[in-house]
């Protein structure tokens, strides 16, 4: 049976609004004798591509052109050099001739040629340098461009890649050229980043992407209809987190039912909508000594109507870094129906940030609280992929993400529940293994293992680490 158009077009505007940036786990460095680089994937639009390490980046959404999507920007220190991804929406166009008038895309080639003309008067550039560039297995283009800020000459790198006929990537790379040394620099860094793309997208997935999610939709459907009756395991969960096979710390989570207060303290008449409460702590030890606690709490409502996510970040300095501060990051996100409010700040802020821009959830959103019980939900579902929009705490921004139940397994002698994970259309998965109530009981995602453990092994492992870190600022138990 073929997918109607319109779930297709769904998924078009789901994957165009998820816009989100995740680790990479797994991908390898760009060269293990070159500048140290960090990983960086996109799971909406799939891609991945190394970045240079110690730089400062922000994954924020934002739109710099007509018809794009900003997906990360970032800058060296000192901020001589500076980079920005985008992905741009190609839009049909009404072409006439001897023939009657048609409605067609544009070729690639007019489209770059019309933006790097747009770029070059903008930045009154004098020359504009056109180049084919292949990147990622696909020809792209190459658009390289001197200017002036006051007496400071600046060169841009912006590579544009096409990933269908109607999106188009971007990499943008500027640098301050300060001595004759600083032009080759900025090119090898930029040779470094594009000769390490790697290209999961494929338009062709779109179609099977729309059958999953219409069954990630009837799933949310039945949940709606069952929220308030399903049973709820209060007892905490801990877990010991490892990655390539070494204990980094543990995690605490904590569902119970709960009734949250809809109306102010001052109101005549206190209102409160039942739903589900999950609660999570993790604490991280770095090799330097750095110290993070994070904090998690999410409510849903019965109805799905009302969310509310809150998260703070605790990093903690070693004992000889100086000066002994805290960084501490708090970010709250208000949802009603289907329109999401972020707010993120930090301590060190002078003032507050401005606020995010509200997004729209869609019809197959699944909110964080009651995803933590998706092997529960899923229990009887088909052995075939179904795929949900979900809010990303990290990115403060929307993904897509795809579950397929596995069926029956056996851990340490009990039977589970096992399902593969994927996050929009970066292709590594994770195996997620769960009890009979719902619970996590093991997480396989790379490197990464987050194994269920007793409270007593976490406390013995972890217990004078932690505790050590908390009387250094005088911290009260936080979990």
């Amino acid at each position: 049976m073929r997918v109607p158009l319109a779930l297709i077009a769904l998924v078009s505007w789901l994957l165009a609004a998820a816009a989100v940036a995740q680790p990479a786990g797994t991908a390898p460095p760009v060269a293990a004798t070159g500048p140290a680089t960090i990983p960086y994937a996109d799971a909406a639009f799939g891609f991945e591509i190394q970045l240079p390490a110690g730089w400062e980046y922000d994954r924020t959404r934002f739109q710099e052109f007509e018809r794009s999507i900003g997906l990360l920007r970032g800058r060296s220190p000192g901020g001589q050099q500076a980079l920005q991804i985008l992905v741009f929406h190609v839009p049909p166009e009404m072409k006439t001739g001897a023939g009657p008038e048609q409605v067609s895309l544009p070729s690639f080639e007019d489209w770059v040629v019309r933006f790097g003309r747009s770029l070059a008067e903008e930045a009154n550039a004098p020359e504009l340098k056109w180049d084919a560039f292949q990147a990622g297995g696909r020809v792209g283009a190459l658009l390289t461009y001197s200017s002036k800020i006051g007496a400071t000459e600046t060169r841009t790198f912006t590579l544009c890649v096409p990933f269908d006929a109607a999106t188009v990537w971007v990499l943008v790379h500027s640098g301050a050229l300060l001595s004759a040394a600083d032009g080759p620099a900025l090119r090898q860094t930029f040779d470094a980043m594009a000769g390490s793309l790697k290209i999961s997208y494929d338009p062709a997935e779109l179609e099977h992407l729309a059958a999953a999610f219409e069954r990630g939709r009837k799933v949310l459907g039945h949940l709606k209809k069952s929220a308030a009756a399903l049973n709820v395991d209060e007892a905490p969960s801990y877990y010991d987190l490892s990655l390539g096979g070494r204990s980094i710390g543990y995690l605490t989570r904590a569902l119970c039912r709960e009734d949250l207060p809809v109306t102010g303290p001052d109101a005549p008449r206190q209102v409160t909508k039942p739903g589900l409460r999950v609660r999570e702590r993790s604490w991280r030890f770095a090799d330097d000594g750095t110290v993070r606690f994070s904090r998690l709490d999410l409510f849903c409502s019965d109805d799905l109507a009302s969310e509310l996510i809150e998260s703070e970040l605790v990093q903690i300095p070693a004992p000889d870094v100086r000066p002994q501060q805290l960084l501490i990051k708090t970010d709250q996100v208000v949802r009603k129906d289907d329109v999401l409010i972020v707010s993120r700040r930090t301590n060190l802020d002078l003032r507050l940030p401005e606020p995010a821009k509200p997004l729209s959830t869609g019809p197959v959103y699944l909110s964080l609280a009651w995803s933590r019980l998706l092997p529960l939900l899923m229990a009887d579902a088909p052995h075939e992929q179904h795929a949900f929009a979900v809010f990303s705490p990290e990115s403060r921004a929307l993904l897509s993400q795809l579950v397929t139940p596995l069926g029956q397994r056996t851990i340490d002698g009990a039977a589970v529940s096992a399902f593969t994970v994927r996050e929009g259309l970066v292709e590594p998965t994770s195996t997620l293994f769960a009890d009979a109530s719902g619970r996590l009981v093991r997480l396989e995602a790379g490197e990464l293992l987050v194994r269920r453990a007793s409270r007593e092994e976490i406390e013995q492992r972890w217990g004078a680490r932690r505790d050590e870190a908390r009387k250094r600022f005088r911290l009260p138990a936080m979990d």
